[in-house]
């Protein structure tokens, strides 16, 4: 516990709410990192997938971003938040049980998995807005950060063991079992929804879901923080996955590497997002905010820049992997860095009973790329080839790191000065939905 700032320490053993939602939402990020991983590795080494078919399973878990994600918002806004992780839980963690199910039994299919990633894709939606949205309901404003800080650090260290279990159990015990594993940790994210028993839906007058859609549209576009938040993390992500899918085919089959040494180099990558993380909030007080954001989406694009950079003729497997998993270290530690503030800021700027259609508008744009990123890497591998496709999609990514350099949050000081660019001037109060940004 050393590691961690007095204010985490104080909300794990004091905040008995946060405590809940944290245990019930480490197990299920545990589970769905090892799903994102195992679902395209299958399909790469069992299922001997085209690249276009490996690009459309990673696709098809984040369509449901784009087809759901306003949805989610209203669902959030009108229902208790412990009804939704509840249900989301108990939901992958069948659909993956089914997996195993098949596999034992008659073989499993590229159509069995592509379904199971619609629904693991549908039900993380629903559960991520519900989270999402209740960490400002039960952690004050100044504790947020920290609050993040430790959700970015499991969120870390998930992707960090994700990929390494996944990679070794299909090696050593088969599909089954590792599909077990995986349904194992949404029984625990299902009884860790089920211990959050104070939180409940905002009180508010009912509306058309239409209306609640288009206010949190309207509020989050508004909004020139939100909007410009929105618009990096959706290049960001839309660069990351795209990047992530043509890595998976670029070291198999082209680098010839393992299912459980990419697992190692993409888990081991992940120490960096751990470290960013744990710092982020210390970083954002010794500098500023707007700093930390800009940077931090500079140094993500940079470090997968440097994997096609690594990779030179001669080099032994150990060396390349170790090499490729430090590129994925320094990639780790700048996502980190600006996600931590990003989501902070996200929570901190709308009023309660707008939490989960800001939430969810914002995670529409910002995680609506996501599918076309997978999709995009599948099919710029299949057209280029990986090597050629993983320079083309790193440099990409470096050109759109820089848009924060063009926000006002680059030059906010502290949170709550970058949150007072959505506030009315001399008015104390956000803007509403009808306030134009200025």
């Amino acid at each position: 516990m050393a590691i961690l700032d007095e204010e985490v320490r104080v909300l794990l053993k004091g905040n008995r709410d946060f405590r809940n939602v944290w245990v019930g939402e480490s197990a299920a990020h545990f589970g769905t990192q090892l799903t994102n991983f195992l679902l395209p590795l299958v399909a790469v080494t069992a299922l001997h997938a085209s690249g276009t078919e490996v690009g459309l399973i990673s696709a098809v878990q984040f369509i449901p971003i784009v087809l759901l994600s306003l949805v989610a918002g209203v669902v959030v806004d009108r229902h208790p938040p412990r009804r939704t992780l509840v249900i989301t839980s108990v939901a992958r963690g069948a659909v993956l049980a089914l997996l195993g199910v098949a596999q034992a039994t008659q073989g499993l299919t590229i159509t069995h998995v592509v379904a199971a990633a619609a629904v693991v894709g549908t039900a993380t939606v629903f559960y991520e807005v519900a989270y999402q949205s209740t960490i400002p309901k039960i952690v004050s404003v100044d504790s947020i950060p920290s609050a993040n800080g430790l959700h970015q650090a499991t969120y870390s260290v998930s992707q960090l063991a994700g990929p390494s279990v996944a990679g070794f159990l299909v090696g050593k015990t088969g599909l089954s079992p590792t599909f077990a594993v995986a349904a194992a940790f949404f029984v625990g994210a299902t009884l860790g929804g089920a211990l959050l028993r104070d939180v409940k839906a905002p009180g508010v007058p009912r509306q058309s879901a239409l209306h609640t859609i288009a206010s949190g549209l309207r509020y989050t576009w508004s909004l020139r923080p939100l909007r410009d938040l929105c618009t990096q993390a959706g290049l960001s992500n839309l660069h990351e996955q795209c990047f992530l899918t043509v890595f998976l085919i670029f070291a198999a089959r082209e680098l010839g590497l393992s299912g459980t040494a990419i697992g190692l180099v993409i888990g081991v990558g992940s120490v960096g997002a751990l470290a960013g993380s744990l710092v982020a909030a210390r970083i954002g007080a010794r500098t500023t905010v707007g700093r930390t954001l800009t940077g931090g989406v500079v140094l993500a694009a940079a470090g997968l820049l440097l994997v096609p950079l690594v990779v030179v003729p001669d080099l032994g497997a150990v060396v390349l992997v170790a090499l490729l998993a430090l590129a994925f270290v320094v990639n780790g530690f700048g996502v980190a860095l600006f996600n931590v503030f990003a989501v902070s800021l996200r929570q901190a700027i709308p009023p309660e009973h707008q939490l989960g259609a800001v939430t969810a508008s914002y995670r529409l744009v910002a995680l609506g790329t996501l599918p076309v990123g997978a999709f995009a890497g599948g099919a710029l591998s299949d057209a280029l080839g990986a090597g050629r496709a993983i320079w083309v999609v790193g440099v990409s990514y470096l050109c759109v790191s820089f848009w924060l350099m063009f926000s006002p949050l680059r030059s906010a000081t502290t949170l709550q000065q970058a949150r007072a660019l959505g506030v009315r001037p001399g008015s104390g109060e956000t803007v509403d939905e009808q306030t134009p940004a200025p």
